[in-house]
């Protein structure tokens, strides 16, 4: 993923109250820490509970290092978490989905926080074209069966990626959804992949609030009612007072699109 920048390590003051370095990796070889991974994210969550989002993206490169991964779909709150994490990181390598369906608005913010800041974006697309997705899910397949139509666009081209990393980096926040209510700063999710939600504790106050105080660059259709941003079809503005992800998926029973779930039933494999 990155190369860490010489820095001066300042600690904030949850630092000075006894911040614990990282610690536990180095006394796992690869096998033993898979077989003993479960025990010490365990550890790891309770000791990193109520830490700043700064704390906790300093703690997980200094643990994983290049095998540290990072995914963003350029939501508001993964903005947040880019700007800090470009702060401290030489060379980061974000991957992007490019589902094929995105809004333009989407793919011209991809464009511009690369010419912003140095990132750089890996895209990663479907196997299978539109044509070959709708030959296996039929006609308009985020109609007829959004879970496919996500594991195709989506899934496949995470899982991809997924083994090359120890752990990966998430803007997911508790206050998202009902379904995200009880993350922790680190789990095991489950593929069997280490998540790290950085911004965990943060509200959707908070992460505009710092938007607007850094100027930070974010999708338009923010400012159009849009609060949750995926692909065109699947995606709709919401009324003021609905939850944030009432957008997504509108009049469907469908929370996620499957990268933080199992895949759904009948997913063939792509030969690519």
């Amino acid at each position: 993923m990155v190369r860490n920048r010489p820095r001066d390590r300042q600690m904030s003051e949850h630092d000075a109250a006894g911040w614990i370095e990282p610690t536990g990796l180095e006394s796992f070889d690869d096998n033993s820490f898979d077989d003993n991974r479960a025990l010490w994210v365990e550890q790891q969550a309770e000791m990193l509970a109520g830490r700043p989002m700064e704390d906790v993206l300093r703690w997980a490169v200094d643990s994983f290092g290049d095998g540290l991964g990072v995914m963003t779909a350029l939501g508001y709150s993964g903005i947040v978490m880019l700007d800090h994490l470009r702060r401290f990181v030489d060379n980061l390598t974000v991957y992007f989905i490019d589902t094929g369906k995105h809004f333009e608005q989407t793919l011209a913010l991809k464009d511009e926080i690369e010419r912003r800041w140095p990132i750089r974006f890996e895209v990663l697309i479907p196997a299978f074209s539109d044509e070959q997705i709708e030959s296996l899910v039929g006609p308009e397949p985020w109609r007829t069966n959004p879970d496919l139509c996500c594991h195709y666009r989506k899934v496949e081209p995470l899982l991809r990626v997924l083994h090359t990393k120890k752990a990966w980096l998430s803007a997911l926040r508790r206050d998202q959804s009902v379904s995200r209510s009880g993350l922790n700063p680190i789990e095991i999710d489950g593929r069997g992949s280490i998540k790290i939600y950085p911004l965990v504790d943060w509200t959707r106050e908070q992460c505009w609030s710092y938007i607007r105080e850094h100027d930070l660059p974010y999708n338009p259709l923010h400012d159009e009612g849009y609060p949750s941003i995926g692909c065109r079809p699947c995606t709709s503005p919401v009324l003021p007072g609905e939850p944030e992800r009432a957008g997504r998926w509108n009049s469907m029973p469908k929370l996620e699109c499957g990268i933080h779930v199992h895949a759904p039933a009948g997913v063939r494999r792509s030969e690519a």
